[in-house]
């Protein structure tokens, strides 16, 4: 494990920071190291995991829109594959993604990407639609409606008449995941808003929702395409 401790004036209080597998100490002038040494270890649990979280990053790669690409769906890597054989239609299933275009489109790196977005939107609806009403009935809530939508920063909303919406984008990331952000838009039924008995409602049902959070938090960029 990689320390570095920094002492400052500036700060009247020791902190933490995990900067790309370095953990940054910060603390003032006037405490000794057996103090420094002695919240360390007091908060090693916590940096162990920050830890562990930082090394599951995945590094996002710019896409081509080429066929015999790699996309992520629900955590797997499938291949990209380009087809104009009528009669096929666009899917996706266990090893692949197969896009039907015309044959004059099947290089079109626009026409791709407009035709990979549409399947990824159908096969993220009816995913996610399912696992939150399966979700709901557990924690006897009823959402009235899901969406699917594309938002830049946002993993999903819950309005006040009870529909709740998804960034389509979420189904390329891990169940655990999908499955968290489900439960957190499920626990707005029951609070409104980010109380302590908001996420103490979403603590009950994933005790470690907090790994879940900071994962989406680092890997955000990841389904920029």
């Amino acid at each position: 494990m990689n320390i570095l401790i920094k002492k400052t004036n500036r700060k009247k209080t020791i902190a933490i920071q995990i900067n790309e597998g370095l953990v940054v100490v910060s603390a003032p002038k006037t405490i000794s190291k057996t103090e420094i040494d002695s919240f360390i270890q007091k908060k090693l649990p916590w940096i162990k995991k920050k830890l562990q979280i930082e090394s599951e990053k995945i590094i996002p790669e710019r896409k081509k829109y080429l066929n015999g690409e790699y996309f992520l769906f629900m955590e797997k890597k499938l291949k990209l594959n380009i087809t104009s054989i009528k009669g096929e239609r666009s899917c996706i299933n266990d090893c692949e993604i197969k896009i039907v275009l015309k044959k004059n489109d099947i290089n079109n790196s626009s026409k791709i990407k407009i035709e990979l977005e549409k399947i990824y939107k159908k096969y993220a609806f009816q995913i996610l639609k399912e696992k939150t009403f399966s979700i709901a009935d557990s924690l006897n809530v009823n959402p009235k409606r899901i969406k699917v939508r594309s938002y830049k920063r946002r993993w999903g909303s819950c309005s006040h008449d009870k529909n709740i919406s998804y960034n389509w984008k979420l189904i390329m990331a891990p169940e655990k995941i999908i499955n968290y952000v489900i439960v957190h838009e499920l626990c707005h039924l029951i609070h409104f808003n980010h109380s302590r008995d908001f996420w103490n409602s979403v603590s009950d049902t994933l005790p470690d929702y907090k790994s879940s959070k900071e994962w989406l938090k680092l890997n955000q960029d990841l389904f920029n395409w």
